[in-house]
């Protein structure tokens, strides 16, 4: 009986291990983080932002989201003078306000990135720039909801 528990104690500590080695996360829902979010109709920014927060938690702060600006800047080029690799930058000026419509945080969060061109396509190249595009954002979220519960927990 206690061999058994200890494999089965061994199989439950080996399953978390792989998991969390191989990058496997649950689903992260901030439960507890909710915002007034004042941007733009058109902005991809806002729009992913608003689906991080529990819609039903209180709205204590206020985030007014800017423009994102996206800059590619070509890297390295081919013998045949075209371009071989991107660094790609994702910016996103955030302000963030309290009730009492105190600044908290007023600053540019930027998320930069390295991408090896894998076709001689355009459209190809165009839509792996348009991915990476939204892998940034995402991190630039992350980074944004890390830096909100802080300010929640204070």
């Amino acid at each position: 009986m206690i061999a058994m528990s200890k494999i089965n104690l061994l199989a439950v500590i080996l399953a978390t291990t792989l998991l969390s080695s191989c990058g496997f996360h649950t689903p992260v829902k901030n439960t507890e983080l909710n915002a007034i979010i004042v941007s733009e109709q058109s902005n991809n920014f806002a729009s992913e932002l608003r689906k991080r927060f529990n819609q039903e938690a209180a709205q204590n702060l206020t985030i007014k989201i800017g423009t994102e600006v996206q800059k590619q800047q070509t890297a390295s080029y081919t013998a045949t003078n075209t371009a071989n690799s991107y660094t790609l930058t994702l910016s996103v000026p955030i302000t963030i306000l309290n009730a009492d419509q105190k600044i908290l945080l007023s600053q540019d969060l930027t998320a930069r990135t390295h991408l090896k061109k894998m076709t001689d396509s355009s459209q190809a190249d165009r839509l792996q720039i348009e991915e990476t595009y939204t892998q940034l954002r995402n991190t630039v979220i992350k980074k944004l909801i890390r830096r909100l519960s802080k300010l929640n927990e204070n």
